[in-house]
């Protein structure tokens, strides 16, 4: 056998398996040295764990490859910063995304802790909303969106919250716990029958917690900050369909590792026409989003494969 027919054989053919052997290891280790960090970062009080995360990632950030795509975002929606300017604030950005890693053992401290969260908004939100009807909550990842469901654990009122899976299970099942901590409900990974949980769960009178601010490849089409983007609908077919509140809420970062919740209720009206609708509701989140991130662009995650 030739050197080439030796390669096709093993290689080629065995790449596949090679990458199998393989992934479970490098998963197994990525898991051992992000939960030992988080597990270290539970241990410290919350401004140092919080401190250290930001400190961390504003060094590395730079040298990953979302650094770029976050200064081409920067500079295509943000055009009257220089580029120094821009530099900057990708540095923040990633000190917050840090601050928020390093907050991941302490969201329940967090949100437990009048002094360090508080909300805005949210009496005006809810009022006149009776008790057992359910609702749409939508967020996005901003401030420190890993508490983003404070309203349903604050109220105490039954969320389904759902959350992107990574592909790292053993990760995965972990930082689920972590969040589970201040989830009223059950949390779910996006999914095929998604939708289906969804309109379960609202039938019962529960709310649906979700990020909409990434780009979804099984979306509709609506303007994003001026630009056509990939969008998350399932919020508008919700409320179009039961007739349910839409609320939207915002974390922000105050100062270190404290924080208030901007939180309003969407109101729009229904034309009987779904499709209409649906892009109506769905123009309109993202209307509000944009007008946040531009009025915190350090605390918006730029890395985001957007548009």
């Amino acid at each position: 056998m030739n050197i080439n027919s030796w390669y096709e054989a093993n290689i080629e053919k065995g790449g596949m398996n090679i990458k199998k052997i393989i992934r479970p290891v490098k998963h197994r280790a990525e898991a051992v040295l992000i939960l030992g960090l988080l597990a270290v970062l539970g241990m410290l009080p919350v401004d140092m764990a919080s401190a250290i995360g930001g400190k961390v990632v504003r060094i590395v950030g730079p040298y990953m490859r979302q650094h770029k795509r976050a200064l081409d975002n920067l500079a295509r929606f943000m055009p009257a910063l220089s580029e120094k300017e821009r530099k900057a604030l990708a540095l923040t950005m990633w000190e917050n995304a840090g601050r928020v890693f390093g907050e991941i053992p302490h969201g329940k401290r967090i949100l437990d802790d009048p002094e360090r969260f508080r909300f805005i908004g949210i009496e005006e939100a809810i009022e006149g909303v009776p008790d057992d009807l359910g609702g749409v909550t939508v967020s996005g990842h901003c401030g420190n969106w890993e508490i983003s469901p404070a309203p349903s654990y604050k109220l105490k009122k039954p969320q389904l919250s759902f959350y992107r899976s990574i592909n790292n299970r053993i990760l995965d099942r972990a930082l689920k716990k972590y969040r589970e901590e201040i989830c009223t409900g059950e949390m779910v990974a996006k999914g095929a029958d998604s939708m289906k949980r969804a309109m379960q769960a609202v039938q019962k009178g529960q709310f649906i917690g979700m990020l909409v601010d990434q780009r979804e490849s099984q979306g509709i089409v609506a303007p994003f900050m001026g630009v056509d983007a990939k969008t998350n609908h399932a919020p508008a077919l919700l409320v179009c369909r039961y007739k349910v509140p839409l609320y939207i809420g915002f974390v922000i970062r105050e100062k270190g590792a404290h924080f208030r919740m901007e939180c309003q209720r969407v109101d729009f009206d229904l034309t009987g026409d779904n499709k209409i609708d649906v892009l109506a509701i769905t123009t309109k989140i993202n209307d509000i989003f944009s007008a946040w991130i531009l009025k915190h662009p350090d605390q918006w995650l730029w890395t985001t494969r957007r548009w």
